[in-house]
């Protein structure tokens, strides 16, 4: 992610130029060092020249320690700006260092102090754009977004037009991350003529790079590569070994995808080296990974199992599922405590309204300015209850939000594990009865079981950090063959230890206008349940066809299982109700799979209907719309 470093380069370094490169920020911190070592700078000169020393260093540990001790003299100074301006540099060094927790905890509090006042706006700007680099580090390009937006706002505001073209091209790039690439282009080519104007050298090689990288997904790999290797060239002089890096693992991705396995791993050894050389996790990660798999399909075992043991160390450090809660639950703690300020504004400007009405009372008649206090004081009363109602709204509706998603997570892992857990307790049989040669086709299958559970875990993870007090809406053309093959795969273990006949069969190719998640979580409810409550040698089918109107897929799933009795019919889809039955195995249940049936189906904009006799099977028949 080339932009991270270069919005450090720049929007850090003030009224340094970027194209300087870092050789040249050395020698200024050398420099300002000596002056502070002499000891003849007063207290305000002091604190100043820390500020330009925490700016100017190279050495994320050096950046801390001069941060740190930035943040103890503007304590003692009891100064707001350099306060603003130490927590901003303790976050940058810690996200240097791959410390994103501690890195937004600082920046959240340089924005605290920053907010809602004027002559701090500007430093507010570059601290919205510093946790904008974070949340895109970290892969969430909701958030990411966000604050990009907040700050490019504000820099039109302020009309720091080198600062606001460092901004967009950020921002193009988180766009990028997410596969608009129109927006980011748009984004590249406003910022293009900012940065030639400033003569930023460096601002235009990331245009180039970047630029590269759309013209991959687009598909035009030729062009990709001449664009990448320019980028890199104009990079070299300036000294910018981390855009070189990233850069770099980009081409041996793109030769990766074009089976030419030599020049993949050329380019992405100098990538690793260089990542290695000044500590650059993220690009140590992506570049294991790729030398992973071209080592794995080389027949390199040791070098695969080496770069792979990287790969995962290099993740775990940078991004799991704990660091990816706290870093949104950060979001969450500064907007409320945000809000909780406006509210606390809110009720001061109520009070002081109250003064000025009282003192007013003794120039008035009394009768009148206690008519206009009361008048104003249930006003201000009513319009405050309502602000409160809202925001308990809200968070009742993110708390059950909360609750339905981790019953999906419940619901759509338990059948993964319990496959896992049974080929396991089959493997211990086998090696009791010293039928060991038998194991190698275990072996495989739980390698898919842990692969299919890994894919299913990064896909609800992902699901997760989409979500926004509510289960993101987000059509799209989906091949129903593949959705449901991906269901079939993951199921069929269970249907075969069960000895269930479980197909899918299609009249026609068709593809789907609807949210991938929620639908694929429609299909494994529907398909996990038949499995459920099948008996021992019955059959699982699920078929799409047509429906009569031409404007929806009509797909069924029928079992021939023990079906569903009347009097749960008439409630399976309510959702005030909790009904949980066991399997034909005795399988267990959270009771809410249907209800998030029925919710998805309508959500996607289609329809669902059931179909059963008690002990003669069930039918479910839902419609969802073709593209």
């Amino acid at each position: 992610m080339c932009i991270i470093n270069f919005r450090n380069c720049i929007c850090l370094l003030g009224i340094v130029a970027a194209s300087l490169g870092f050789a040249q920020n050395r020698v200024k911190a050398d420099s300002v060092k000596k002056v502070i070592d002499q000891g003849i700078l007063s207290p305000s000169q002091e604190i100043e020249a820390y500020f330009k020393l925490s700016t100017y260093t190279t050495s994320p540990d050096q950046k801390l320690q001069f941060s740190e001790y930035l943040l103890s003299l503007a304590n003692d100074a009891n100064s707001q700006e350099y306060q603003i301006k130490a927590y901003a540099q303790i976050g940058i060094a810690h996200r240097y260092m791959g410390n994103l927790d501690r890195a937004l905890e600082n920046l959240f509090n340089s924005a605290d102090l920053a907010g809602g006042k004027q002559q701090f706006k500007l430093q507010l700007a570059e601290v919205y754009a510093e946790i904008s680099t974070c949340y895109t580090q970290n892969g969430d390009s909701e958030n990411a977004l966000y604050y990009g937006s907040k700050s490019i706002d504000l820099l039109r505001e302020t009309g720091q037009r080198k600062k606001l073209a460092l901004s967009l091209l950020n921002l193009g790039y988180d766009y990028y991350l997410i596969g608009n690439y129109d927006s980011a282009m748009a984004y590249y080519n406003e910022s293009e003529p900012l940065f030639q104007t400033f003569k930023m050298d460096l601002g235009i090689a990331y245009i180039v790079g970047n630029r590269a990288l759309v013209f991959w997904k687009q598909g035009d790999n030729e062009r990709a590569k001449i664009d990448l290797f320019r980028a890199i060239e104009m990079l070299k002089p300036i000294g910018d070994k981390y855009g070189m890096a990233d850069y770099y693992n980009q081409l041996g991705m793109i030769f990766q995808t074009e089976n030419n396995d030599d020049e993949a791993i050329k380019y992405t050894s100098i990538a690793f080296s260089l990542s290695k050389e000044i500590g650059l996790k993220e690009q140590v990660r992506d570049a294991s990974k790729i030398l992973f798999e071209l080592n794995l399909k080389r027949g390199n075992l040791d070098e695969a199992i080496e770069y792979q043991t990287q790969y995962y160390a290099y993740k775990d450090s940078i991004q799991n599922l704990e660091t990816t809660q706290r870093l949104g639950d950060m979001r969450t703690e500064y907007e409320v405590g945000r809000k909780q300020a406006e509210v606390d504004l809110l009720l001061e400007q109520k009070r002081n309204n109250r003064i000025i009405m009282i003192t007013g009372g003794f120039l008035l008649v009394a009768f009148v300015c206690l008519i206009i206090i009361v008048y104003s004081y249930f006003k201000s009363k009513t319009r405050l209850s309502k602000q409160l109602e809202k925001q308990n709204d809200d968070l009742v509706v993110l708390n059950h939000t909360k609750d339905k998603f981790f019953s999906i997570i419940s619901h759509d892992l338990r059948g993964p594990v319990n496959t896992l857990n049974g080929l396991i307790t089959v493997s211990q049989l086998y090696l009791q009865d010293g039928q060991g040669e038998k194991l190698g086709g275990m072996v495989d299958k739980m390698g898919e079981s842990v692969d299919r559970l890994t894919q299913l875990l990064d896909t609800l993870l992902n699901w997760a950090l989409q979500q926004r007090g509510h289960f993101p809406y987000v059509p799209e053309k989906m091949d129903l063959g593949e959705l449901a093959k991906d269901v079939i795969d993951m199921f069929k273990d269970n249907a075969l230890s069960k000895k269930i006949e479980l197909e899918f069969e299609s009249d026609d190719a068709f593809e789907l206008l609807v949210d991938k998640n929620t639908t694929s979580t429609i299909l494994r409810n529907l398909v996990n349940n038949a499995i459920k409550f099948t008996n021992t040698g019955g059959h699982v089918k699920m078929h799409a066809s047509k429906d009569s109107s031409g404007q929806f897929c009509q797909i069924q799933v029928t079992d021939n299982g023990v079906g569903i009795p009347k009097e749960k019919l008439d409630v399976l889809f309510n959702l005030d109700e909790t009904i949980s039955t066991k399997g034909t195995f005795g399988e267990t249940g959270l009771g809410l799979g249907l209800q998030l049936v029925y919710e998805f189906v309508t959500l996607n904009k289609g329809e669902i209907k059931v179909e059963s006799n008690d002990g003669n099977g069930t039918t479910f028949t839902i419609k969802l719309p073709l593209a």
